[in-house]
């Protein structure tokens, strides 16, 4: 029999033991992210499924205010289990319909789910009798590469980067890396880093608060470390590695772009690198760039840069299959999805009435 409850402070560990081990995990429902998820302004709900006494699922849910006490329920890259086991879709099952009973106990409208799940995967037929939206809320798209030993890695890399990886060794970049999380100075650094890339690209600021809030939870559990980029002391880029089993995450990150005239001194190229080896070094089979402009967009895409950067490194890239709602109250589910309706024609017309010059 499976049962789904609340997961309390008590389960943490094993919280924490069954996320590392599931291939369909990441960061996202770390225990500690919901650090960053309450600083967010979207306090998790945690429930896990047991069944013989065993965790099988869990699936750490958002809570987004809307008026009148309702809230709509996010499950960012969950919820988490084995989809190639034989009872993943009745495990499936009744994870959703424990999420339905306490959101409807909550007031809460729907539950997206948004596993990680890439599009054509056999663990989307689990989901069929859902509502699919092909469109996520994450990133819809990434590169995963194989680690393996030196030599391994390089020659997936094309020959550019191969390139600029040992041009940046020639250069006398050094990569260095820290652990602990009470050095403030890192994590502060990497994000001035940040919004100078930022403002390049013409993103949002994120705000310092938050980068320290990641940092602090990640790496107090032992699961992130920071990487700092120098030549001759002077920092050129800096990122955030976060692990989860045998799975490796590239989080935050920054450089600083070279004067017109200065040398090239690949300090990205040599940072990426060492996480790399360093995440292979920690038992890490799959390494995760995360986030890659979509496969056929032009240059005009604001990743395009930054997903050639990463292409370099090899890899395959992967879509991710999409999110999955859970109605709890039928009624105001579609009240809602009229209005967004209604706003997504509005956008459309005032798009087509500015493109016509009125």
């Amino acid at each position: 029999m499976i049962t789904v409850r609340p997961a309390t402070d008590a389960d943490a560990a094993a919280w924490q033991a069954f996320l590392e081990s599931c291939s369909s995990g990441d960061f996202l429902h770390d225990w500690a992210w919901a650090d960053v998820a309450a600083f967010d302004g979207q306090p998790q709900r945690r429930f896990l499924a047991e069944e013989d006494g065993a965790i099988v699922a869990v699936a750490a849910a958002q809570v987004r205010s809307l008026p009148l006490g309702r809230g709509f329920w996010y499950v960012p890259h969950g919820p988490v289990l084995d989809f190639d086991d034989p009872r993943a879709g009745e495990r499936l099952r009744a994870v959703a319909i424990g999420l339905r009973e306490a959101a409807r106990a909550a007031k809460g409208i729907a539950i997206k789910l948004e596993p990680r799940l890439e599009l054509g995967a056999a663990g989307t037929a689990h989901f069929r009798r859902l509502r699919h939206e092909p469109r996520t809320l994450q990133v819809g798209q990434t590169r995963l590469v194989d680690l393996g030993d030196d030599d391994a890695m390089l020659a997936g890399f094309d020959k550019d980067t191969r390139y600029a990886v040992r041009r940046a060794e020639r250069e006398d970049v050094e990569v260095s890396r820290t652990d602990d999380p009470a050095d403030a100075r890192a994590i502060d650094e990497l994000h001035g880093l940040v919004l100078e890339t930022q403002a390049r690209a013409g993103f949002p600021r994120p705000p310092l608060e938050r980068y320290r809030t990641a940092w602090r939870a990640l790496a107090g559990g032992g699961r992130a470390s920071l990487f700092e980029a120098r030549r001759e002391g002077r920092l050129l880029a800096s990122g955030m590695l976060v692990i989860e089993g045998d799975r490796s995450f590239y989080l935050f990150s920054g450089s600083v772009r070279e004067e017109r005239g200065e040398p090239k001194r690949y300090a990205s190229y040599a940072l990426q690198w060492e996480m790399m080896r360093h995440a292979r070094d920690r038992g890490v089979r799959v390494h995760d760039l995360w986030g890659i402009a979509p496969e056929h967009a032009g240059p005009e895409h604001p990743w395009h840069g930054v997903g050639l950067f990463k292409k370099g490194f090899g890899g395959r890239p992967v879509a991710w299959a999409g999110t999955w709602d859970v109605v709890a109250d039928r009624t105001l589910y579609r009240m809602r999805g009229m209005v967004e309706s209604g706003r997504a024609l509005a956008r459309e017309l005032a798009g087509r009435i500015g493109r016509r010059g009125g």
